[in-house]
């Protein structure tokens, strides 16, 4: 019978094989989201159609037509494939998961970086990047599976306390180019997390103050060249009701304008949960929102206990603040389960990276006390 020592080797043993092959696996993992979201928007329909041209006549189009921010990013990826060299539809889905295969790469290895030699931590992390929904939005042909890439280089940048980098303003304009208004909620809340955590002088409070209003004007500019703004805060308000009175139609449809506003993040990052809808893919995703609940649950318990401890962490203050802003952001308007998942994609770098440091923090503080006072 194997002693204890002899169990713990070879557990570790296994571990570091795991930890060798599991960029392959998810890899194989990942593409076959491609294949399910190939069959999804065959039978349901869906943006991806839109993106690849089917049934555009694009004879008299330009692939200048395109070089535009929002949108038109992905159709400026598409349109040479699909007039140019005549790729077929499911073509599509298996470019845009290598895409965001790249993303779910560098978040893999940035939550193995927060997590370090931590067994548990380890295995925490392989599960949060197995969870579908991630996986599938981005098998699509759409902007979840390029935007992907700068949010998760991003986390990688702060994970790696590269906090002014050039990488991770790139990362920043890379998502602006693809939706302006979460720029914004990326670079204002980046900003208030540092002047939160971070020791700056104030030089340096000035410099990050004015670079965010350099970078509010730019993304102001993108946004109105995308949308039109004329009436103000009225103009905005308008679109919000419009948008619920069409998803009042839908199937997906969820009453978030009658709940009050924690009822609204709530909704937005945790449901639906098991047995409020059926169907196969209800199933899946509220059995996912069940399990991301169970381990926030206990991260929200750790957090609250370390709370003075984390409150001076970049990784623990920022996440928080973007999940919120962004979710605030897309509450008031999006009133059905289906978006609701696809938009939740955007915090989900973040989400994964807040619950690996809380737990960091809980199981080093833990292995302190065991140790006791230093002599």
């Amino acid at each position: 019978m194997p002693s204890s020592k002899q169990k713990s080797s070879y557990f570790y043993g296994s571990m570091k094989i795991l930890h060798r092959i599991f960029p392959f696996l998810l890899l194989v993992y990942h593409l076959v989201f491609a294949w399910i979201g190939f069959r999804y928007i065959l039978t349901n329909g869906g943006d991806a159609q839109r993106y690849w041209f089917l049934g555009q006549d694009l004879a008299h189009a330009s692939w200048s037509d395109f070089l535009k921010p929002g949108t038109d990013v992905v159709k400026f990826l598409t349109f040479p494939l699909v007039k140019f060299f005549h790729l077929p539809f499911w073509s599509g889905f298996l470019l845009f998961s290598l895409i965001s295969f790249a993303g779910a790469l560098i978040l893999y290895r940035t939550l193995m970086r927060i997590a370090g030699s931590n067994v548990k931590l380890q295995v925490l992390a392989m599960v949060l990047m197995l969870l579908p929904n991630l996986h599938f939005w981005t098998s699509l042909i759409g902007k979840e599976a390029l935007i992907l890439i700068p949010l998760t280089v991003f986390c990688a940048e702060l994970s790696r306390k590269r906090y002014f980098s050039v990488l991770l303003i790139i990362s920043v304009l890379a998502v602006a180019v693809i939706r302006p208004h979460v720029a914004f909620v990326l670079a204002l809340t980046y900003v208030l997390a540092l002047l939160l955590t971070f020791p700056l002088s104030l030089k340096r409070k000035a410099m990050v103050l004015g670079g965010l209003a350099v970078l509010t004007a730019l993304f102001a500019w993108l946004l109105t060249s995308l949308q039109d703004f004329s009436g103000g805060f009225q103009r905005v308000f308008q679109k919000y009701e419009a948008h619920i009175r069409h998803f009042k139609t839908t199937d997906g449809y969820v009453p978030l304008d009658a709940y009050p506003l924690p009822a609204k993040l709530f909704t937005f990052y945790f449901r639906p949960q098991p047995v409020e809808r059926s169907g196969l893919f209800y199933h899946v995703v509220s059995t996912e929102n069940l399990v991301l609940l169970l381990i926030a649950g206990f991260a929200l318990w750790y957090g609250l206990r370390y709370f003075a401890e984390l409150r001076s962490r970049l990784l623990f203050v920022f996440p928080l603040l973007f999940m919120t802003a962004l979710g605030l952001m897309y509450v008031y308007a999006y009133a059905n389960y289906g978006i609701i998942m696809r938009t939740r994609v955007m915090a989900m770098p973040f989400f994964a990276a807040l619950l690996v440091e809380v737990f960091g923090v809980a199981v080093n503080e833990a292995g302190a006390s065991k140790r006791g006072p230093r002599q």
